[in-house]
């Protein structure tokens, strides 16, 4: 299974239901964002620490 697939990308961003609620709007672009490739290697290499902070930035930012 590829680490960087949109399976793992998912499950990681569901483990963070704390930061980013299952069915929020900022979970829901996050499911969009992580479409790209790029984003999605971005998201899973990141520190977790700062995870949904990068999400929040990206939605800003779009």
């Amino acid at each position: 299974m590829d680490p960087y697939g949109i399976p793992q990308a998912v499950k990681v961003l569901d483990s963070m239901a704390e930061e980013v609620p299952e069915a929020s709007p900022l979970y829901f672009f996050a499911l969009r964002l992580l479409l790209n490739k790029d984003k999605r290697i971005m998201f899973l290499s990141i520190n977790p620490n700062i995870r949904a902070l990068w999400l929040k930035t990206e939605m800003k930012d779009s």
